[in-house]
């Protein structure tokens, strides 16, 4: 009978141990060419204006405190550059700002994916924010499972809603951020950035980040089948 909750279970390993080598890969991938200067002669604050100006976009350009904390905000139409970016002139500086400005562009032209993103993302960030003290508290809460009676039940329903949220958060995401990648590498080769070294250097840091947004969807995703494989047990008993 716990045959299924027991693979259920390694899943979850599996998937908490991709998401930590995803996370490792996208440092290593930003330590590797955060110094290697791009052939584009712009900071990430110079890159991310000229950009807006080019494509006919009114951006605020802003800096931001923080490690990797570069993103767009479409409430203000802002595009946030982490401080260590904000001035740098290195391949992976102008990967991700013009990864953030390919979100801006998104945001622009009302791209159908983006907004459904929007439509979910406060759920998205506070579901991601505590996806993992999720995933120890309900490893306490599954105790209850077993001698709570109708008490586990609504525990369990109430776990697999927000895993549910979480998936469908995790997945619309998905589209979301490959396009935006992919809008970035056409953007830095339009503007010059087309040695081996500039398009193999932001494959590697962009593609990383992609990544940890598949592991996200895998953890979610395997928890959700895991509790969902738990409420199957109890409705069987």
């Amino acid at each position: 009978m716990y045959t299924g909750y027991i693979i259920c279970s390694i899943a979850i390993v599996i998937a908490v141990i991709i998401a930590i080598i995803a996370q490792g890969k996208v440092q290593s991938a930003y330590n590797a060419y955060k110094d290697k200067l791009s052939s584009i002669d712009l900071t990430g604050a110079e890159l991310a204006n000229r950009l807006a100006v080019e494509n006919g976009l009114a951006l605020s350009i802003r800096s931001t405190s923080g490690t990797l904390s570069d993103h767009y905000d479409p409430r203000d139409k802002s595009i946030n550059i982490s401080s260590a970016n904000y001035n740098s002139k290195s391949i992976a500086a102008q990967a991700i700002v013009a990864h953030e400005f390919g979100h801006a562009m998104q945001h622009a032209q009302a791209y159908l994916p983006f907004k459904v993103r929007q439509a979910v993302v406060k759920i998205s960030n506070f579901v991601s924010t505590l996806l993992l003290p999720m995933i120890l508290i309900g490893l306490l809460i599954e105790l209850l499972l077993f001698v709570g009676g109708g008490i586990g039940n609504i525990i369990i329903y109430v776990y697999v809603g927000i895993y549910t949220i979480a998936v469908i958060a995790n997945l619309v995401t998905l589209p979301v951020e490959f396009n935006a990648s992919s809008r970035a590498k056409k953007l830095l080769e339009g503007m010059g950035a087309n040695s081996a070294e500039d398009m193999q250097a932001t494959d590697k840091v962009l593609n990383a980040a992609a990544m940890t947004y598949v592991a996200s969807l895998l953890v979610s995703l395997a928890y959700l089948l895991r509790l969902l494989y738990i409420l199957r047990i109890f409705n069987r008993d």
